[in-house]
């Protein structure tokens, strides 16, 4: 994992801290002053090519939640610029986050978002200053309630509505979620003369926000609010036993063993300071929406651009490497495999010459009995019988028996040429064909039952698999319109009685 610059600015303290293989390290503090500028400026020298997160916990910050058209690509971003251009004007800070989609029924299913603003950016000049001096690549610029609801997510609260509260450089931090989605956050500054704040003042402005929410209607009135009180230095570890709770309000103190246990850290992945808390989150969980303008974030866009490419040219150049190394142990086996053949071939061609010495001499050469052979597999290759088409012939004569067979004439030539013409037709345009000479016995006289007998027996042979086509050459009546009648009331002597022939020519479907 790469390494990250994580920046936590508050009215009085600056804190540092670099996030590497999962974990925070070398976590300081410093009051926020000049000192402070130099010490980001050595740590900005010391890695030039790390991101830099920026996180803001000031008093000047705004949140709106609105409900938009659930819109994709350009119309869901244009649309939300439009929003922050209405919202915010004239802050230069702002950002729109999608918190999801509303859920209540009966409703459109709208796009939640929430609209965040810094309202002043005296804290972050001086060291976007040093950042674009320096070129280092700016991540973003967040807010350190955004940065939370990585927490609140991972917490699993049974109630829709949690109200996390920390104690930060700044003062008591209060910010409130609904269904793990940031709604509204808070900062108190509870000493201003310099006077530690007691925690009947921290619970004093614990039972401020509860009412506040229930009266806002942010949390309906018969929902019930779990408080979170993450006390990761043991500094507000009376607040909870001062704050009446009912039915429908639950506090809970989160110490650094379980807030440890919930991120599942090791022991020396986490300070014990509330600022490094939410700077490993940052690290960690950076929140998709940022502050930050495009123009601000522009060499980070390189910077993402460069390790992508590096990454890429590490992959190909392992995979070539592993594909060289194939083809090399590919290239000594065949080298081997080779070797092998060929004193094999030596070897089976001496055992060949001492055995043909033994040859008893034949009457012709060796070359005519080659040819000799070639032409009697040739001829083995296209031979053909008329057992296939007789089996064929039998199967479906055997669903037929008023019909008997007088006479069959099957060959195995081309179905275009004529007879002159098969020798010069290649035998892979040949097909097995034939012809049928049948009767209908007994016969009593009824030709349309007759004819429709005819046709049945001609589509049972069509619908055989290996049978190409079926046409009835001649039937036991002639019904050509155009034919001539003719005859006599008299016996014929040539008609045979109690008959009625016709005949059929059957094509086999050529061998693939």
């Amino acid at each position: 994992m790469s390494t990250k610059i994580l920046v936590s600015l508050s009215a009085r303290k600056t804190c540092f801290a670099l996030f590497e293989r999962g974990g925070l390290t070398g976590f300081t503090t410093y009051d926020n002053d000049d000192h402070a500028l130099r010490a980001f400026g050595e740590l900005i020298a010391r890695h030039l090519d790390a991101p830099v997160y920026l996180m803001v916990d000031t008093v000047e910050e705004e949140y709106r939640t609105e409900h938009m058209p659930h819109v994709w690509g350009g119309a869901r971003r244009e649309m939300s610029k439009r929003k922050l251009a209405q919202l915010f004007r004239t802050v230069p800070y702002r950002a729109a986050w999608l918190q999801g989609r509303d859920t209540a029924a009966g409703k459109r299913r709208d796009d939640v978002y929430l609209f965040l603003a810094l309202n002043s950016g005296d804290l972050l000049r001086p060291y976007l200053e040093y950042i674009h001096a320096r070129r280092a690549p700016l991540a973003g610029i967040y807010l350190l309630p955004q940065v939370t609801q990585a927490l609140a997510s991972r917490l699993k609260c049974d109630t829709a509505g949690v109200l996390l509260v920390s104690r930060q450089q700044g003062g008591l931090r209060q910010s409130f979620f609904l269904q793990d989605r940031l709604r509204i956050s808070r900062l108190t500054p509870l000493d201003p003369l310099g006077e530690p704040a007691t925690a009947e003042s921290y619970a004093a402005e614990v039972e401020k926000s509860r009412l506040f929410l229930y009266n806002s209607r942010l949390l309906p009135r018969e929902a019930r609010l779990t408080v979170l009180i993450l006390d990761i230095d043991d500094g507000l570890a009376q607040v909870p036993s001062l704050l009446s709770q009912d039915a429908s309000f639950h506090c809970q103190r989160l110490g650094f063993e379980q807030l440890r246990a919930a991120l599942v850290l090791g022991p020396t992945d986490l300070p014990r300071d509330p600022e490094a808390l939410h700077l490993f989150l940052l690290g960690k969980y950076p929140p998709q929406a940022s502050l930050a303008e495009p123009r601000l974030t522009g060499d980070f866009s390189s910077h993402r651009l460069r390790a992508g490419l590096y990454a890429a040219s590490a992959a190909i150049a392992v995979s070539a490497l592993i594909w060289s190394g194939y083809n090399l142990y590919r290239g000594y086996a065949n080298q081997a495999a080779t070797q092998s053949a060929i004193a094999d071939t030596a070897r089976f061609r001496s055992q060949y010459a001492e055995a043909a010495k033994q040859f008893p001499a034949t009457p012709v050469a060796a070359e005519h009995l080659r040819q000799a052979v070639e032409v009697a597999d040739q001829i083995k290759k296209f031979r053909r019988t008329p057992e296939p088409f007789m089996q064929l012939l039998s199967t479906v004569l055997s669903e037929f028996p008023q019909i008997e067979l007088n006479r069959l004439d099957w060959r195995y030539a081309s179905t275009t040429a004529t007879t002159q013409q098969s020798a010069n037709v290649s035998p892979s345009a040949w097909q097995q064909q034939g012809e049928i000479e049948a009767e209908i016995r007994p016969f009593n006289g009824d030709y349309r039952a007759a004819l429709q007998l005819i046709e049945r027996f001609a589509a049972s042979l069509r619908a055989q698999p290996n049978v190409a086509g079926v046409s009835i050459v001649k039937l036991p009546l002639n019904l050509d319109p155009a034919s001539t009648l003719s005859g006599s009331t008299q016996d014929s002597s040539d008609a045979k009685p109690g008959a009625a022939q016709f005949k059929l020519g059957i094509v086999i479907r050529r061998e693939s």
